[in-house]
């Protein structure tokens, strides 16, 4: 499992950075002097899923919906690299970075282990925590446009894609008490959780804080194996 996360987390980034090595007629601009770095920093947000462009569970489905105030994302975009179009006004930017999303169940249900699709368990404990958590190594490719050469006062704004492979085994963490004890389980499975993402992504800013937006425009769950929802991001970044 570890050979094949490297062997992908080394693949996508070299992919993504070399897709854009130019020869001497391109007419971009690779310089040693990187400038902005509006991707790197720490995105937080809210994320959930949608079904037909609504944030209703489909039928059939009502154990997944979801406890908004508790459904949170966070990201650690530890590294950046831009290929200069023009200047620093217009770039292409890519990276990499980490990301952690929690969905919280509003409802008192566990998901199944080991089974081939997206399958409830009813529970009679009253959780006070009842959260699916999953973990991402994303690599963004984005074209940036500022309207400042001082990086503390410009206006930025990005649009690109997103993509997404989910390095860890997904979990169910649940809190509950027992006689006045608190107690608390981590169960871990893939529960059919789609192991890759790409999503769509809109950021824009002033300065080192910026708002964004991500859309997935694959499933959260593996085709055929649970309700069709596509997940989402909404949040700001603060940056290095």
């Amino acid at each position: 499992m570890k050979t094949k996360f490297y062997t992908f987390a080394a693949a996508l980034f070299l992919s993504a950075t070399t897709a854009f090595a130019c020869n001497d007629s391109c007419r971009i601009k690779i310089e040693d002097e990187q400038g902005f770095h509006f991707w790197e920093g720490l995105d937080i947000g809210v994320n959930g899923y949608l079904h037909d462009n609504a944030i209703e569970v489909p039928a059939g489905y009502d154990f997944l919906t979801l406890d908004y105030a508790r459904s949170h994302s966070f990201a650690w975009n530890i590294g950046q690299h831009n290929f200069h179009i023009y200047k620093n006004y217009v770039n292409l930017v890519t990276g990499m970075g980490l990301e952690w999303n929690s969905y919280a169940f509003k409802q008192n249900i566990s998901l199944a282990t080991n089974t081939d699709m997206v399958t409830p368990i009813y529970e009679s404990t009253d959780f006070t925590k009842n959260k699916l958590r999953t973990a991402w190594l994303n690599v963004p490719l984005m074209v940036e446009f500022n309207t400042s050469t001082d990086e503390d006062r410009d206006v930025h704004f990005a649009m690109g894609v997103i993509g997404g492979y989910n390095i860890f085994r997904n979990r169910m963490i649940q809190e509950y008490e027992v006689n006045g004890d608190k107690q608390k389980t981590k169960t871990k499975d893939d529960y059919n959780v789609n192991p890759f993402r790409y999503e769509l992504t809109a950021r824009v800013g002033y300065g080192n804080f910026s708002f964004f937006g991500n859309y997935g425009m694959s499933e959260f769950f593996k085709p055929g194996h649970g309700p069709k929802v596509n997940p989402f991001t909404l949040g700001m970044t603060i940056g290095f």
